[in-house]
């Protein structure tokens, strides 16, 4: 499953709060916002609402998501400075720790998967 997805099965506002927090603004037009301009967006007084969503599962989820997804630009900083660094001194530690992180965040993804099908089974039952 990927962000795009994740995040179309999220309300409007829930979409433009995880592009304000963690700044997944798509066109280069879109520049960070200050949290006031946040809330005239969304035409809110206070985060409240979001900082009550922060602490349910879905939006837990919807952050590992977000993480996987920027794994691959972190995994290729992690790569060529491991690279540079075995190339003047090798030392199996860091690879190590690499792919521990890589199993992690992993991790993290496939409860994310599940979690969003789940929500997805559960839609198409009420369908029924």
């Amino acid at each position: 499953m990927t962000l795009n997805e994740v995040l179309k099965g999220l309300s409007n506002r829930k979409q433009l709060y995880i592009k304000y927090k963690f700044n997944l603004w798509w066109m280069d037009k879109e520049r960070p916002l200050t949290e006031e301009q946040f809330l005239h967006m969304c035409d809110l007084k206070s985060m409240a609402t979001f900082k009550r969503w922060e602490r349910t599962p879905e939006y837990k989820h919807v952050v590992s998501c977000v993480l996987a997804a920027k794994q691959a630009n972190d995994l290729i900083q992690i790569y060529e400075a491991l690279k540079a660094k075995i190339d003047k001194d090798p030392n199996p530690k860091d690879i190590d720790m690499m792919l521990k992180l890589m199993k992690e965040i992993n991790l993290h993804n496939k409860e994310a998967e599940k979690f969003f099908n789940h929500i997805d089974d559960e839609e198409d039952d009420l369908d029924i």
